[in-house]
């Protein structure tokens, strides 16, 4: 891959781009950026706004369906305290599909969804 490619964001679609932006907001720490692209286009961003950072970028859904899987999208998160961070998302009310758990290749990792079925590791590097 050249360097000059990377993943700059990610595009969702839901009913409720404010509900979906909020649980990152809220549990994961994220920020929003609501001034780009109208209302109902909202910038998920983890870190600071800006190259080198990824960002996921939630739209209101327009009549327009994805076909119903299983777990909608998939994303990994690095984080710095796997086990804390699982925690404070369990006493936040948020269900922890699988908790924390060593992986063979040097990480640390558990899962959640968030409130539209997207799947969510969190991972720490050992």
């Amino acid at each position: 891959m050249n360097e000059n490619n990377r993943l700059a964001g990610v595009n969702l679609v839901t009913g409720d781009p404010q509900r979906l932006a909020a649980f990152y907001r809220d549990m994961l720490g994220a920020r929003l950026v609501e001034d780009h692209g109208g209302p109902d286009r909202i910038e998920i961003w983890f870190g600071e706004p800006g190259e080198g950072n990824v960002y996921i970028a939630v739209h209101r859904e327009e009549g327009y369906r994805p076909r119903p899987y299983q777990a909608c999208q998939g994303f990994e998160l690095r984080v710095e305290h796997a086990d804390a961070l699982c925690q404070a998302l369990k006493a936040r009310g948020v269900p922890i599909e699988e908790g924390p758990r060593d992986l063979p290749w040097g990480y640390r990792f558990f899962h959640i969804k968030d409130p539209d079925g997207n799947g969510i590791d969190l991972v720490q590097k050992l």
